[in-house]
């Protein structure tokens, strides 16, 4: 079926995007305490101020930014180029007028800082005046980037947006570098990030002609008949990724009036681990979101269900690897990353991580439902989860006393019940009563593998003890084969690892001679 995303098309957009992920680590742990050095505490608490301004600026679009990729993906499928142009030209140009308010307001906030932030030092105040429109000026080439990358991605062209991401990232940090050892400050870091910005777009505006060619969609077609779908979709799904976030960073905010804020550092140390984890997860999501959403397009019920059943192994494939290792390693890597003060929060880890890994369960369940224009089910979905995760939150570790245990189970028993129980039975009558025996055939194969890997991680790490950073990457090396021979064992085939694993598998299973 053309418009599901192939086996070798998954793998180029999902590993390009492990690169660029693991990457942008490493640039900001050798980066940022540069930055610090050189800016200094007060200069550098100005800027991270201005740039936290600038993302809640970023809000102004109500949702109609995450709404493009689902309409160009939609009418992509339906084969209506007209309609994919007036998507572009009507995002592009709402954006454009909601980027000229932000940047108004920008301004405002900007002429006013030194008085809503009394204590900002008197000697920034003509930078932040320079530098803050400008990063709202950020902003609007951010909208842009975000159109342009959404129609590589419905071109199954993940990869190229993931590569100029590499490159605008590298080109960055190296001026970066070069302006600030060069004694500059504020103002040369914003007009770096404008300038890489450009360059981004500029790269990608250039393989979106090449991949759409003759169909190069108009920028400036606007259509209300779309802003309304975009519009009515987009406040939905911004619900509900609000809800979510919410049920996420409401935890430390309960914390501290409970607990105090040592509890809170622990389990913020915890919580930072574990979202990067799930970063690894979600590029997986990226890559196939837009084969949901053209087979959702198109009514394919059967390759929705294929793409459920598909997407479900390849996050228990991740998702074993990344969370059991953190259940099971993450009591070391604390031990010698922050310190033993911190060893506490391993506990916590274990239970989110618990969380994350079940949730491969509802696979493309929610993507499903938004493509069949459900998404209000998984907005209430969303919403109900954040009320429990505060009510939760708030009473386990208070009046219950489990502390910090309680925070992440406060957090992760919302998720059980929509990952397990919720999604999967909405999908079943969603997409099909075909989906209920090789589903449940599905999660019971992959928490077999689950249960696997946990128990040879667990003897990896009684085995080897790591108590340095050495014997620690060693117990990780050991860790991550055991697990690619496991999924080998499980799995012929598997997308993104199959490469990997079908060799293995066939070293211990040779093919009989006929």
């Amino acid at each position: 079926m053309s418009h599901i995303a192939s086996t070798s098309q998954l793998a180029r957009n999902i590993f390009s995007g492990w690169a660029t992920l693991l990457v942008e680590i490493l640039v900001a742990f050798v980066l940022t305490p540069y930055i610090i050095i050189k800016l200094g505490a007060a200069t550098y608490g100005i800027w991270s101020l201005m740039i936290s301004v600038i993302g809640y600026l970023g809000l102004i679009d109500i949702g109609i930014r995450g709404s493009v990729g689902r309409y160009i993906n939609h009418y992509l499928a339906l084969k209506d180029q007209r309609a994919v142009s007036e998507v572009v030209g009507t995002s592009t140009i709402i954006l454009t007028l909601l980027s000229l308010l932000a940047a108004t307001l920008a301004v405002i906030l900007a002429t006013n800082f030194s008085t809503i932030f009394p204590k900002t030092p008197a000697e920034l105040v003509d930078d932040i005046r320079f530098a803050l429109p400008l990063l709202a000026v950020g902003l609007w080439l951010s909208f842009i980037s975000s159109i342009l990358a959404n129609l590589l991605v419905a071109k199954e062209a993940l990869y190229l947006a993931n590569i100029y991401n590499l490159i605008t990232l590298l080109v960055r940090s190296v001026a970066t570098y070069f302006v600030l050892d060069a004694g500059h400050g504020i103002p040369a870091l914003v007009l770096v990030t404008l300038g890489t910005s450009l360059l981004g777009i500029v790269l990608v505006w250039w393989s979106v002609k090449r991949v759409f060619v003759a169909d190069m969609p108009s920028f400036l077609l606007f259509n209300l008949t779309r802003l309304n779908e975009m519009w009515r979709f987009g406040l939905a799904s911004f619900a509900a990724r609000t809800s979510g976030t919410l049920a996420n960073d409401s935890a430390p905010i309960i914390g501290m009036w409970i607990l105090g804020p040592e509890a809170v550092a622990i389990y913020s140390v915890a919580l930072t681990l574990t979202q990067n984890a799930r970063r690894v997860l979600d590029q997986a999501s990226t890559a196939i979101f837009p084969s949901v959403m053209k087979a959702g397009a198109i009514k394919d019920f059967p390759g929705l269900r294929a793409l459920y059943l598909r997407f479900m192994d390849i996050s228990f494939a991740i998702a074993s690897l990344v969370f059991v290792g953190l259940m099971v390693f993450s009591a070391s890597f604390l031990d010698l990353w922050v310190g033993v003060e911190y060893s506490s929060g391993a506990m916590v880890i274990a239970i989110l991580a618990i969380g994350y890994l079940m949730g491969s369960t509802c696979s493309t369940g929610p993507a499903s439902l938004a493509s069949l224009d459900r998404i209000n089910i998984t907005m209430w979905i969303s919403l109900g989860e954040a009320i429990a995760c505060l009510i939760l939150t708030a009473a386990l570790p208070g009046l219950f006393g489990l502390g910090l245990a309680g925070m992440a189970l406060g957090s992760t028993l919302p998720r059980l019940v929509s990952s397990c129980a919720l999604y999967p039975w909405l999908s079943i009558r969603t997409l099909g009563v075909e989906l209920r025996e090789p589903l449940l055939r599905g999660i019971a194969r992959n928490l077999a593998l689950t249960a696997a890997v946990a128990f040879g991680f667990w003897c990896i790490y009684a085995l080897t003890g790591p108590a340095s950073w050495p014997g620690f990457a060693i117990a990780v090396a050991l860790a991550t084969i055991l697990h690619l021979v496991l999924v080998g064992s499980q799995y012929e085939g598997l997308p993104l690892i199959g490469a990997v694993t079908d060799r293995l598998r066939r070293l211990w299973q040779p093919t009989k001679p006929s």
